[in-house]
């Protein structure tokens, strides 16, 4: 592992890094201004699968619905009181919105809001203004019979997203961010395979295939071009890609091996005999040792520490986790590796035990969600410092 991918690890577990290395600028040529939220995680733009995607939604594993709390046993404090600059709480129905999830933010008060048709195809898309609490429709999402529309992505003024059909193929379009008619960007063509996740990077888009493939292509229209070494890869957090993806079979290690899509860098996780579950981020691995004990270490296998009580096994930003808290408490908390903070994230089970929970994933993109009673609980990862 080289110098600069070390340096770049010790500042995760130290919080002055956000968890990725610096992305330079050769690649595709230039990089647009970004906002606050997007250097703050080291230009990775926002992407529509952020989190575990559940029926087009981000950031929940769903297990059952909410439930009492147990009086026994103190929890931490609420998330938005652990981290008030970094938690929102919005009403789960909105006059003239039909049900809808919370999927990515356009801006540092803005969140796109998703809503769909009977047979889950996306219906439309609107802009929902955390500070006045009001949305607004931005547009009805165009897509045939069989065609699903998904991965949205913002940057460069444009929401991107791509539609894939019944013979996985996969097409994309764009739009203005202040809303707008949009229009399928010209690729000469669709993409053969189903496209799995794509980011806005400058004036280009690159994406990734559900079955390995790392692809770039202008964002104004123009041919497909494939990111070399990356032909079984798929997008982390640019410009790291890497292999297996995070769905993986036979229990292989998530992203163990990761390329600099922009440099050709490499990084190869230090994974050992007997482990199992692992879940590996640009900078940090999770997972489960022989014995049934969860550990937390960088990629290099140094600085492995033991996780506390029973924590989901999914890794958001490099740092957070659900986790169930020791002892007698029934909930779960959101816990930061990196201060040891923990936020009570407000679930319960229910009578029969079963519950909500949510997983933040290492396909992370910023924004946490999950219903809670009439309300959804949404959480800016890049806000928590």
């Amino acid at each position: 592992m080289s110098t600069d991918l070390e340096d770049d690890l010790s500042r995760v577990l130290g919080r002055a890094a956000e968890g990725a290395p610096q992305a330079p600028t050769g690649f595709p040529g230039r990089i647009a201004a970004r906002s606050r939220r997007r250097r703050t995680r080291t230009q990775a733009l926002v992407a529509a699968v952020a989190m575990v995607i559940v029926a087009g939604g981000l950031g929940v594993t769903v297990r059952g619905t909410d439930g009492p709390r147990p009086a026994q046993t103190k929890l931490p404090d609420p998330v938005e009181k652990v981290w008030p600059d970094a938690v929102w709480k919005i009403p789960r129905q909105l006059p003239k919105v039909p049900d809808f999830r919370p999927l990515i933010f356009i801006d540092d008060r803005t969140v796109l809001l998703w809503t769909w048709k009977s047979d889950e195809r996306t219906d439309a898309i609107y802009a929902y203004d955390l500070g006045t609490g009001r949305p607004r429709k931005l547009v009805d999402v165009p897509s045939e019979k069989w065609e699903y529309a998904s991965s949205f992505a913002v940057g460069a003024g444009r929401i991107v997203w791509q539609t894939v059909d019944k013979n996985e193929q996969t097409r994309f379009w764009s739009m203005p961010v202040s809303g707008g008619k949009p229009a399928a960007i010209d690729t000469g063509g669709p993409v053969e395979g189903r496209g799995e996740k794509l980011i806005v990077v400058g004036d280009r888009v690159a994406f990734s295939l559900a079955g390995g493939g790392v692809f770039t292509f202008p964002l104004r229209g123009g041919r497909v071009t494939p990111v070399a070494g990356a032909e079984r890869h798929h997008i982390l957090r640019w410009p790291w890609v890497g292999t297996p993806s995070e769905l993986t079979q036979d229990r292989e290690p998530s992203f163990r091996e990761l390329l600099n899509a922009e440099t050709g860098q490499a990084s190869n996780a230090v994974v050992r005999p007997g482990e199992r579950y692992v879940r590996c981020g640009v900078t940090t691995c999770v997972g489960m040792r022989p014995d049934d004990t969860r550990f937390y270490r960088l990629r290099d296998g140094s600085r492995e520490r033991d996780l506390p009580g029973s924590p989901v096994l999914g890794l958001g930003d490099d740092r957070f986790l659900a986790a169930d808290p020791p002892g007698p408490a029934s909930g779960q908390t959101l816990l930061d590796l990196a201060t040891g903070k923990q936020g009570d994230l407000g679930l319960r089970p229910r009578v029969e035990g079963r519950m909500t929970g949510v997983e933040p994933g290492i396909l992370d993109g910023g924004l946490v969600s999950y219903a809670l009673k009439d309300q959804y609980v949404i959480i800016d990862l890049a806000r928590i410092h």
